[in-house]
């Protein structure tokens, strides 16, 4: 009887180590195969292709000039990337933009007297060289005359928003600066204390509100359409308790380009996207130094004397 007893302990101890030593050895037989090695050709990627590099166009944020001509300009590229600042076609001065992308130029010498059409190049290494997509239009005047300084940007193709960026006359807190209706949306924008609510009229029908910007600027868009025809334009400045600041008033007209085509001295003018005061005045008396004539003869018309720009509606007087 113990004879059996402890031959049924020897064998129930070497299944154990039986048991114990496949769970270590494991089962080389049910083991799963090992995965193929890829060939040089078929092997993954590791690393992902370079992307190409996104250049940030350069763009004007300020054209200031004193009435000596003396001007600062200022804007955006591409960091660290070098920026031309194009008259015309030539270029007149070059700055770097520094590692956030940011340039400022001055000219070594004072602006002279008459019109320019400013664009930017900018130029990076490994790359050909990007044009800004707007220009700015500068209209300097004769240091003798009383009309200040008109800067206006514009995209290169006389279409979208313009942006006046310096505008003849004493600066004031609040005004209209710009009525833009290219592609056939109307387009306000104009100048205020920093969190004033706008509203705005058409024939004193209210179109709708905006607020201006930290920096002072505003923009409003109707939903509709206008329809074509001559309207006054109002906007008044308003306080917390919705009353008016400040209120300002131009006439406007709802036009085709192709009205301003044909001028003549003594007609009237809508001014229209892309156009400006010397553009008008070289369509209607072949010189456009002249367009300080059609300024000052608006200026009994228009409440605010620095609203000169498009879409409004305008005097041409005669030779």
């Amino acid at each position: 009887m113990q004879k059996s007893v402890l031959i049924g302990v020897v064998g129930a101890v070497a299944v154990v180590v039986a048991v114990v030593l496949s769970m270590m050895l494991g089962d080389t037989d049910d083991a799963p195969p090992a995965p193929p090695t890829a060939t040089a050709n078929e092997r993954p990627q590791t690393e992902p292709a370079a992307k190409a590099e996104r250049l940030v166009p350069p763009t004007f944020d300020v054209v200031r000039v004193n009435p000596d001509g003396n001007a600062v300009m200022a804007g955006r590229a591409h960091a660290d990337s070098r920026v031309d600042i194009l008259d015309g076609d030539a270029a007149f001065g070059t700055v770097n933009a520094d590692s956030h992308g940011e340039w400022v130029f001055v000219p070594d010498k004072p602006l002279e007297p008459g019109e320019r059409r400013l664009g930017l190049s900018m130029r990076v290494e490994g790359h050909e060289p990007v044009l800004s997509e707007h220009v700015v239009v500068l209209v300097v005047p004769e240091r003798t005359e009383v009309a200040g300084v008109l800067a206006v940007k514009m995209r290169r193709d006389g279409t979208g928003d313009s942006e006046v960026l310096q505008k003849p006359g004493p600066d004031d807190v609040f005004g209209i600066d710009a009525v833009d209706y290219g592609g056939g949306v109307l387009s306000i924008s104009g100048h205020g204390e920093a969190g004033r609510n706008v509203h705005l009229y058409l024939d004193n029908r209210f179109i709708g509100r905006a607020t201006a910007n930290e920096a002072g600027k505003w923009r409003f868009s109707p939903d509709a359409d206008i329809a074509p025809g001559t309207y006054t334009l109002r906007a008044d400045m308003l306080d917390e308790q919705t009353r008016v600041l400040a209120r300002r008033e131009i006439p406007f007209q709802r036009a085709m380009p192709e009205e301003t085509r044909d001028l003549e001295p003594g007609s009237f003018v809508v001014v229209q996207p892309g156009n400006s005061l010397w553009l008008l005045a070289e369509r209607t008396y072949g010189e456009g130094l002249r367009y300080h004539q059609i300024f000052e003869a608006n200026k009994a018309h228009i409440r605010d004397e620095d609203l000169i720009y498009p879409g409004q509606v305008f005097r041409l007087p005669g030779d």
